[in-house]
């Protein structure tokens, strides 16, 4: 709990945006502001489709990532690096 509490501290203090990202994460979807991304995908128990049309975007596939960034290539070269640590790719 107390982790997540700074992880959205972080998220506030640096300006981060939600962006949805296909399953290869190639193409950026959408995008949401930080207060509404985490109220929709808490209420929707981490489903990112559902967010997703909680937060007004429809026709968002499953498989489809929610990354967090201030810019969606921001975003997505965190997760590429935090891949190539974890040696998935």
């Amino acid at each position: 709990m107390r982790r997540s509490r700074q992880q959205r501290d972080l998220r506030e203090r640096r300006d981060e945006k939600a962006f949805v990202f296909d399953k290869d994460v190639t193409r950026c979807l959408g995008e949401f502001e930080r207060d509404d991304w985490e109220l929709a995908i808490s209420a929707r128990g981490g489903d990112v489709p559902g967010a997703a049309a909680e937060c007004g975007a429809a026709g968002i596939p499953r498989g489809a990532k929610a990354l967090w960034g201030r810019s969606a290539q921001e975003a997505a070269e965190t997760y590429r690096r935090w891949q190539k640590r974890k040696g998935t790719r």
